[in-house]
């Protein structure tokens, strides 16, 4: 098999192809990467039979301050400017190209573009854009090799749809500007916000981490797109764990976001966020340990938030299963959303949309608005469910069964040279709904018609997850044994027994069991009330507090919830042992 040798043909003096109609002038980046643009186009390659038909260049350019704090101290103050490229070429055409493939995007050659300028050096822009362009370039080469290989190996598919999907050009240079952070008082207030655990010795561990992301994303295509605008995120999150007597690990946490510093809670509102997570600790290492349960269940509007954000939101994107040799298993998890268009995946008194143009909430600034999604497209409102029929989906510009075009919700990466679709804003709203104190009495109702003991109220879940690593895979383990979802549900933080006279206890220990998306075509009732949540989707499962990757801040506006029946069950695996010794701050002086 002959290499590929890249070579450049009919190159003019000064062409360009792309629209010059902005509404800011270039500055030298995006000046060098509209020059390698244009000498790209021209690309071929001697050896190779497939010609490249779509070229992508993305830059995020950000400066970043993180501050972690522990017990009053800080611990890691981190100031970094970076430039991160996203380098992209597709050969064949819309119909098919190289992605799709178990082994898309996967190059085996030597690296060149590993390292980026900081500074808008014209000459060292132009030749990072070229080295990235050249490994994109063979990487899809490779790739189209091999996705040839497999589809002379394996039955063609009863279905063929396009791998791409074509979309109207954007042409928007915005100004980006960008509001400072006072370092010195987010430090002083890492360290105070840090320091209120010092008086819970409950709390065994405990961290506080604070993110600033000031950034510009530019993106350029062949197609002619050219787009630049700001791409901030401000994040803090606090993570607390305890131990209850005989050794059950306890977890809490609370994740807070806003796209400009000024939208971020005063500190007296994150004292009292942070306070909450102490007290919950200290709650929960005093209450009984829950009992296996199956019956009537409400959640409050930010618990059902959560829940949505999970069995709704992550199964509103269609991901396209990936080409591979006849036997071979692929990593894949379907929606589960997949083969239900057209069928009811709620009570029919509930409608779903996602409008991430929206920018506020009854006063209150929503963390999903973007402009533009990681493909450059502009995000549409969709319709997802109308009268608890599903109508669509968020969709890439990866056709699926149904659905040949992007909406815009490109938002995470994704794999098999794919991005990864999510929510931005995302509106559940009941048609039929009523206080949520007249929803407790009807579960007190509930209880008594099935001579139950008591029901069971959710005030809030671990979501964004807190938990570690081997919590979260028990948590998986456990929903597929119990014919659960796929993915694994976040279990409650604070979960009260209801009694008959109203009375609520707390307990703890408990995670759901077989609960799924089938399970939300069982709402029995909504609430008037409700609750928004914020929250960074990074992509990993539960929203895993501190993974890092692609950052897709959402909003999702939720109802309380009244199911007739769910199940609770403990955890079954082994506990922990208790320290042998007490912390220091326990110890008396």
């Amino acid at each position: 098999m002959k290499k590929a040798i890249l070579v450049f043909l009919g190159i003019l003096a000064g062409a360009s192809f792309l629209p010059s109609q902005t509404s800011q002038p270039d500055d030298m980046v995006l000046k060098a990467m509209r020059d390698e643009m244009a000498r790209s186009r021209q690309l071929r390659a001697v050896g190779a039979l497939e010609l490249p038909y779509f070229f992508s260049y993305g830059i995020s350019d950000s400066e970043n301050t993180h501050i972690s704090a522990e017990m009053g101290s800080p611990i890691n103050i981190t100031r970094l400017k970076v430039r991160i490229p996203n380098i992209t070429v597709r050969v064949g055409d819309y119909d098919f190209d190289d992605t799709g493939h178990i082994y898309s995007g996967i190059f085996t050659g030597t690296r060149f573009d590993e390292t980026w300028p900081l500074d808008d050096n014209y000459l060292n822009l132009r030749e990072n854009l070229w080295l990235g362009t050249d490994r994109a370039f063979k990487t899809a080469l490779e790739s189209m090799g091999r996705k040839k290989a497999s589809m002379n190996n394996t039955a063609a598919p009863a279905e063929k749809l396009p791998n791409f999907s074509r979309t109207e050009p954007v042409s928007e240079v915005l100004k980006v500007d960008h509001k400072k952070i006072d370092e010195a008082q987010w430090t002083a207030r890492a360290k105070q916000l840090s320091s209120i655990f010092n008086s819970y010795p409950e709390v065994y561990s405990s961290g506080l981490e604070f993110e600033s992301i000031r950034g510009a994303t530019y993106l350029l295509t062949s197609e002619g797109t050219a787009e630049r605008y700001a791409d901030d995120l401000q994040w803090l999150y606090v993570k607390a764990s305890g131990q209850a007597p005989g050794g059950m690990v306890l977890h809490d946490g609370v994740s807070i976001q806003a796209l400009e510093i000024d939208q971020m809670p005063s500190e007296a509102d994150l004292r009292k966020v942070v306070t909450d997570v102490a007290e919950n600790i200290r709650a929960l290492g005093k209450a009984p340990v829950g009992e296996p349960y199956t019956g009537p269940v409400l959640f409050e509007p930010r618990a059902a938030a959560q829940l949505f954000a999970q069995l709704l939101g992550d199964n509103l994107r269609i991901p396209r299963k990936p080409l591979a040799d006849a036997g071979r298993n692929v990593n894949f998890l379907p929606s589960e959303y997949e083969t239900r268009v057209g069928s009811r995946v709620l009570p029919d008194f509930f409608d779903v949309t996602d409008d991430s143009s929206q920018t506020s909430w009854s006063g209150k600034p929503l963390a999903g608005f973007y402009l533009f999604d990681v493909e450059g497209v502009k995000p549409q409102p969709v319709s997802l469910v109308e009268k608890g029929i599903l109508k669509n989906v968020l969709m890439t510009r990866t056709p699926v069964k149904n659905f040949p075009s992007s909406n815009g919700h490109a938002r995470l990466g994704g794999n098999y040279g794919a991005r990864s679709a999510a929510f931005g804003n995302l509106f559940v709203k009941a048609n039929q709904s009523k206080p949520l104190a007249d929803l407790k009495k009807d579960l007190i109702q509930m209880i008594q018609q099935q001579n139950k003991p008591y029901g069971m109220l959710v005030r809030k879940l671990d979501f964004p997850f807190s938990g570690g690593s081997n919590e979260l895979q028990a948590l998986a383990q456990a929903s597929s044994q119990s014919g659960g979802s796929a993915r694994p549900v976040s279990p409650p933080v604070l979960v009260y027994r209801v009694y008959p006279d109203g009375r609520e206890e707390l307990v703890r220990g408990l995670r759901f069991r077989g609960l799924s998306t089938r399970t939300l075509r069982d709402i029995m009732g909504a609430s008037q009330e409700t609750a928004l949540l914020d929250f960074v989707n990074n992509g990993a499962p539960l929203a895993f507090l501190g993974v890092g990757g692609y950052l897709a801040p959402s909003s999702i506006v939720s109802p309380g919830l009244l199911f007739e029946e769910l199940e609770f069950e403990p955890p079954r695996d082994e506990l922990p042992k208790e320290p042998i010794v007490p912390p220091p701050s326990r110890m008396t002086k």
